[in-house]
């Protein structure tokens, strides 16, 4: 009568006979954890974060003999977590634990070469500054209080010095400033050798008008005004009676690149309201003097646990992602002038991905400024520059680095909500008829289609997408003849450099980019400019999507060619068009700007456009203040929705570019974002039907011949250059030139070809 307790008296105690490993899987993946324990009969209870789980939709808990096995399908963010399994046998018990991290990702949605450090920091130590004029590249720090801009400093010296060092006092996360004067710190290597470019610190921003750095101090230091060791007084800002300012600023004193420093880790996605104002009002006056501007974001591994483990995890996290994007709306600055990294803080030893962060921070900012000042004389005299840069073939294509490829939408069909008294209308795309009756909402089941692809004005307001049909959207062959390859890029480019003019009083070729707002146009300018300087650039600051225009005045903007001073082109960027007649850029400003009649930095006034007698008013333009190309811009994925009024406007300009006999193209950015099978791979734009389509409504639209118009996409995310985004730029560009270099020799009579033979 005592066998059975007696066998249970002696059964051994409950234990594991393996581990638990740790896991790191993407979104969508399974998460498999099993271990193995002494016994089959022992009770068994799987929590995440002490929370006891149970068989579910997702969660499927398994036990064959000895082996326990929890199984969760489809991971998602919220999954991230510590997982415990313990097992009980009477008043026994023995747990077990590991981590599961869920890549927020399946890819990278950046690339940065983690072990390059030695190779930037070299670059960065040999750089030749592109302006003799200059001694040093000025570099200046500014944000909010505690966000990091004297450990920045301290931590770019330490990577250079090949130890962890302290050479600013830094304050702490929150409170006041505890910079209080205007600082200047040179870089120097282990070697004691200096480095090409100075930082300035600065009184960080606060949340009250009368606290923290006034931003008028930020300015009279961008513009080089503020002597060194200035003492901050936030209610009284340098002036010009000020013995600390300098009233003939060299071009050494003067910034030349503005860089905003920010906290991933704040309690609110949306930074401090008045913060943000006073960042704006000093990003508009630095985008007037055409200073570039960056971002770099601190505290990253604060914000998100899976980077705070592993930073090569950063560009994988969506927190990460969605904080960046959080600062490029509030600050105007575009995804790719935003960097996230982690400065040097409690660690005394350095740590090669943190370096790598601050590295590829570092060498954009500094690349960008060197960019800037080389522009500075590049209308009078050659700068010192790198040669043009030959791309290499890229180690693995786009379609290499695909994964399968996401069914394409055959139709799409708007719903137009309407009050209930009336009934809703459909739209087709296909058929373009409409058709009446009860609400009709279609989904598709367990497709995989990618809505981000509905433009953004569709999800606004009323309208709301409603899959119907998948169909394959891509032709046999292209339909426009390509070529993709790393020598047909390096040719264009080269033929573009070599371009000579036959007219001998013409200075350049003047191309005109005008459009709606938000389309794109400062950024092709950034693209073209990139290109020709073998790094992304950000010399034409832009707006972050649809809205108000950045851009307020007309402004030039010349290339550097190598050692040969400036590309025989220029680009003219404009304000943005709008609708109605009180918003955006007057049309007569952009056919004055056509005759030449605008002189660069022309303010535009929406509802009073230039008139002779004006300040601003060429009344005697030459041949080289004219325009020799007129070019729209409009963005492929909302061109379905533009305003019709815009569209009135741009008919306006067209017609009056045409009675001058202004050749005309059209550049289509965004091209990505109109179809899912370009976005996995560059190379299907011309077998895409839905980019063929869109280019079509286009030409309907605007009455721009389908030879004249050429899809782009524009650098925006990316930091590296891409050889399939620089062909279909380089494309559009090489076309452009050819017509406005063809329309100057026909008004003089004088035609050969532009460029060198061979």
């Amino acid at each position: 009568m005592f066998t059975g307790a007696v066998m249970s008296w002696w059964k051994t105690k409950p234990e594991f006979k393996s581990q638990i490993e740790d896991l790191l899987v993407k979104s969508g993946e399974r998460i498999e954890l099993k271990v193995k324990v002494n016994r089959d009969d022992l009770e068994v209870r799987w929590t995440k974060d002490e929370q006891t789980l149970r068989n579910g939709d997702r969660i499927n808990i398994h036990q064959t003999g000895v082996t326990l096995t929890l199984w969760i399908t489809n991971a998602k963010e919220e999954d991230d977590g510590r997982y415990t399994a313990t097992i009980t046998s009477g008043a026994d018990s023995a747990s077990l634990s590991a981590t599961v991290k869920v890549l927020e990702y399946d890819r990278h949605w950046r690339v940065i070469n983690w072990g390059r450090n030695a190779d930037i920091k070299h670059r960065l130590q040999d750089m030749t500054l592109r302006n003799p004029q200059a001694q040093h590249l000025r570099i200046l720090l500014h944000g909010p209080v505690g966000a990091g801009k004297s450990s920045i400093i301290n931590s770019i010296n330490s990577i250079f010095q090949g130890r962890v060092m302290v050479g600013v006092l830094a304050a702490a996360t929150g409170g006041h400033s505890f910079t209080k004067t205007y600082n200047t710190y040179e870089i120097t290597d282990n070697q004691n050798r200096v480095l090409p470019f100075i930082f300035n610190d600065i009184m960080g921003l606060e949340n009250k008008d009368d606290e923290g750095v006034h931003p008028g101090d930020i300015i009279s230091a961008i513009e080089g005004h503020m002597r060194a060791d200035y003492r901050f007084h936030p209610d009284c800002p340098l002036s010009r009676r000020d013995s600390s300012y300098n009233s003939s600023p060299a071009l050494s004193d003067q910034v030349h690149c503005l860089v905003s420093v920010v906290p991933a880790d704040r309690a609110s996605n949306n930074p401090d309201e008045v913060v943000i104002r006073k960042m704006q009002m000093i990003r508009r006056h630095a985008s007037d003097l055409n200073i570039p501007q960056v971002v770099f974001m601190t505290r990253v591994d604060l914000l998100c646990p899976l980077v705070k483990d592993n930073l090569q995890c950063i560009y994988s996290s969506k927190k990460i992602k969605q904080k960046m994007e959080s600062y490029k709306n509030a600050l105007g600055i575009p995804m790719n002038c935003i960097f996230p990294v982690k400065n040097y803080h409690e660690e005394n030893t350095l740590n090669s991905d943190m370096d790598s962060l601050l590295l590829d921070a570092l060498q954009n900012a500094v690349n960008f400024a060197n960019d800037y000042v080389g522009t500075l004389t590049a209308g009078t005299q050659p700068s010192a520059t790198q040669p043009p840069v030959t791309h290499a073939e890229p180690s693995g294509t786009h379609t290499q680095q695909m994964e399968r490829p996401t069914p394409r939408l055959e139709r799409l069909t708007l719903q137009v909500e309407t009050p209930e008294a009336s009934e809703p209308s459909t739209w087709s795309e296909n058929s373009g008829a409409g058709r009446s009756g009860g609400a009709h909402t279609e989904f598709l089941r367990n497709s995989e289609i990618d809505s981000s692809y509905i433009p953004e004005n569709v999800a606004r307001g009323n309208l709301m997408p409603v899959f119907t049909h998948i169909a394959d959207r891509e032709l046999d062959i292209e339909w426009r003849r390509m070529n993709w390859d790393t020598g047909s890029r390096n040719r264009m480019e080269r033929e573009l450099r070599e371009l000579r003019l036959l007219i001998p009083d013409l200075k350049h070729l003047r191309i005109l980019l005008h459009g709606p707002v938000g389309a794109g146009k400062s950024s092709f300018i950034n693209s073209v400019n990139s290109i020709f300087q073998g790094q992304v650039s950000a010399r034409a600051l832009v707006a972050t999507g649809a809205g108000v225009s950045f851009t307020k005045k007309y402004k030039t903007y010349p290339f550097i060619n190598g050692n040969s001073g400036c590309l025989p082109f220029v680009v003219n960027d404009i304000m943005g068009l709008e609708k109605g007649n009180s918003d955006g850029v007057h049309p007569n400003d952009i056919i004055s700007a056509l005759k030449g009649h605008v002189k660069n930095n022309h303010k535009f006034n929406p509802v009073s456009p230039l008139s002779l007698g004006d300040r601003d008013y060429n009344p005697n333009p030459t041949l080289s203040d004219r325009v020799h190309c007129l070019v729209s811009v409009v963005s492929m994925d909302t061109l379905t929705f533009m305003e019709d009024d815009v569209i009135s406007k741009m008919h306006v300009i067209r017609e009056a570019a045409s009675d001058m006999d202004i050749p005309q193209a059209v550049v289509m950015t965004k091209v990505d974002k109109a179809c899912p099978l370009v976005k996995q791979d560059l190379r299907k734009t011309y077998v895409s039907k839905r980019i063929q389509q869109m280019m079509q409504e286009c030409s309907d639209k605007l009455g721009v011949p389908m030879n004249c118009i050429f899809p782009v996409k524009n650098y925006h995310n990316e930091t590296d250059l891409d050889q399939e985004m620089d062909c279909l730029t380089l494309t559009a560009l090489k076309q452009i030139v050819h017509f406005a270099h063809e329309h100057v020799c026909l008004l003089k009579g004088n035609y050969d070809s532009p460029y060198h033979e061979g």
